[in-house]
């Protein structure tokens, strides 16, 4: 490996079976394997590896620009590494690709434990490897450009396995915008909004629901990226289900639909916002969208949550909570960054008749 003159660091290609010299050899195969899509432009942000696919379980790395992240899944880890080790192994394997930061997010066995406190490293503007960046800065995808934050908590405002589903979500819009009418979207369980952005920029008028402002600001800030008027578009600071009933009342329908929930919410009791389980909830979820959809309109569904990743779980999931005629869609193919992982997430699309 070539040393890079930030850590005066070079690992010796002969060094003996150490896990810092294991992970090296993993990580390079890895991001060899991955040199059609670093070196295609769709975008410059990926994974680079992933895990147990990759030969390593409960590490990962994805790039985002000129930084990297380091996703450590504690216990899991064998032989154990440390973070520090790590990170210099993944700066010295991607600094020809312009990486200059690495990160860490570790994510407990119990989160439970953690009281809802963020480990201080996951909010740290100082890197474990490199130099630090800025706060907040954009990077590219399939077009549209979007916000990421590398020592924001445990995420960093963007999930990159829905990049080609995002693409595919833009290619819709496009096509039933060449017919003269404006196609109505809406994104449920918004987060930064980047499926809104990408429909949005296809052509497409959009509404994005999530509880958190905070996000939502940082949803209008990526359309402002992207030379969208945020004001021409709706952002709602709501509970999914309160936003349903609403339009349902109001009468609103939509041509898409996107539903991307997260396993689970605590929620909270004086915000008013109830809580949330996919594997509970995503029947009524399903059933109360079905209802907001205009003729011919579509529903994109999509999750991450173990118990509905099972094969076929997700569609008997969907033609139960909606009893009617299903047009079953064809979506992309996992990413190639993602495509060894594809038994942790699960996403179909329809059109109810």
């Amino acid at each position: 490996m070539n040393p890079h003159p930030n850590l005066g660091y070079t690992l010796k290609p002969n060094s003996g079976p150490t896990a810092s010299s294991r992970f090296a050899s993993l990580l390079g195969r890895a991001i060899s394997q991955r040199k059609p899509l670093i070196e295609s432009g769709v975008s410059d942000a990926f994974r680079v590896f992933g895990g147990e696919a990759d030969g390593m379980d409960g590490l990962y790395v994805d790039v985002y620009g000129s930084g990297a992240i380091l996703i450590e899944y504690q216990g899991r880890v064998k032989p154990a590494i440390s973070p520090g080790i790590a990170g210099r192994v993944v700066l010295d394997a991607l600094w020809n690709k312009g990486v200059r930061a690495v990160y860490h997010k570790p994510f407990s066995k119990d989160r439970s434990r953690m009281g809802g406190k963020l480990p201080e490293v996951a909010t740290s503007r100082d890197p474990i490897a490199g130099e630090a960046l800025p706060e907040a800065f954009v990077i590219a995808e399939h077009g549209i450009k979007l916000e990421v934050r590398m020592y924001d908590g445990l995420s960093t405002g963007l999930f990159l396995d829905q990049r080609e589903n995002r693409s595919w979500i833009a290619s819709g819009v496009r096509f039933r915008a060449a017919s003269g009418k404006i196609p109505t979207v809406l994104n449920t369980f918004a987060y930064t909004c980047a499926f809104s952005v990408a429909a949005a920029k296809a052509g497409a008028i959009t509404t994005s629901v999530d509880v958190s402002a905070r996000y939502l600001d940082w949803g209008k800030r990526n359309f402002a990226h992207n030379g969208l008027d945020p004001a021409l578009h709706r952002f709602a600071k709501m509970d999914t289900f309160e936003f349903l009933g609403y339009a349902a009342r109001k009468s609103l329908r939509y041509d898409l639909i996107v539903l991307d929930p997260p396993s689970f919410s605590s929620g909270s009791k004086k915000k008013g916002v109830a809580a949330w389980s996919s594997a509970d909830d995503y029947g009524r979820l399903l059933a109360e969208s079905a209802m907001l959809l205009n003729p011919k309109g579509v529903i994109f569904a999509s999750t991450n949550t173990a118990e509905l990743c099972r094969k076929g779980r997700l569609e008997r999931e969907i033609t139960k909570a909606i009893p009617r005629r299903l047009e079953w869609l064809t979506l992309p193919p996992p990413a190639p960054d993602f495509a060894t992982e594809k038994d942790r997430f699960a996403a179909l699309a329809f059109r109810p008749h």
